[in-house]
């Protein structure tokens, strides 16, 4: 089928965090061999200028599948690094305005080649607060 795409980039490893409410639990999973790209955002409106963070996680193939591998989903969150266990009554304050190094996923988008499921891209912004680009509530 031809040569596959190379992510030369995807060194990093991430933890994901999965909510599961009807259970009442939160599913850890630690996926090595991708990029998490954090950075600062600029939110400018008729009021001004507003920082938000905001992060683009990059999961190829290779690091496993969604749905196989990973549960993604928006409302999910990814830590930079391997991250702690986490119980149901934890889950509410595990914010990024609470903690650092935690990214609140906005959007999943998974690609495709071919045909064939090549990558994962998932995302989000936020203020520290809370407010502004996305709650942190989610």
């Amino acid at each position: 089928m031809g040569k596959e795409l190379a992510f030369p980039l995807c060194a990093q490893t991430v933890t994901l965090y999965h909510p599961d409410p009807d259970s009442e639990t939160v599913t850890r999973t630690l996926v090595a061999g991708v990029f998490l790209d954090r950075r600062v955002k600029m939110n400018f409106t008729e009021t001004g200028c507003q920082a938000a963070q905001a992060f683009l996680l990059v999961i190829p193939a290779a690091a496993g599948e969604p749905g196989d591998a990973y549960t993604l989903e928006p409302g999910d969150r990814v830590f930079e690094g391997s991250g702690p266990e986490l119980s149901w009554q934890e889950w509410p304050e595990f914010l990024p305005a609470l903690r650092e190094g935690i990214c609140c996923v906005q959007y999943v988008d998974p690609k495709k080649v071919r045909g064939r499921f090549s990558h994962l891209e998932a995302g989000g912004w936020w203020t520290r607060s809370g407010s502004g680009a996305h709650s942190l509530t989610n």
